[in-house]
């Protein structure tokens, strides 16, 4: 009798681990994971920015090929490190990686005079 019921419990608790545990578990893991991913891209999105900005800074007034290279090199990193960006996910990185830029250059972040309001 205290063997079955102690078979019951063991089956039981694996059942609540299997069920609920483990996949909050794995569901953590991911996440966190995914975030490292996140901040190694927005490391390397900084780094793309300051390399676009020592290639082209004097041959490139409007700032557009600066914008490509540092855009393409974030989207590669994206690419290996298995990110699927789209192209406003990683302008979006790539602003922040501006503006960060800016502010450890000058002090402040510039307003961005992209038209929008």
């Amino acid at each position: 009798m205290n063997t079955e019921i102690l078979t019951l419990i063991v089956r039981l608790f694996v059942a609540v681990m299997v069920t609920f545990v483990l996949p909050a578990v794995k569901r953590w893991i991911e996440q966190k994971t995914e975030n490292e991913k996140f901040a190694q891209l927005a490391g390397i999105a900084e780094t793309a920015v300051a390399a676009a900005e020592q290639l082209y800074y004097k041959t490139d007034p409007d700032g557009e090929d600066r914008r490509k290279y540092a855009h393409h090199l974030i989207a590669v990193a994206a690419g290996r490190l298995g990110l699927a960006l789209t192209d406003k996910e990683i302008d979006s990185m790539l602003q922040a990686a501006v503006q960060e830029l800016n502010l450890m250059k000058y002090g402040y972040i510039a307003e961005a005079n992209d038209g929008e309001s």
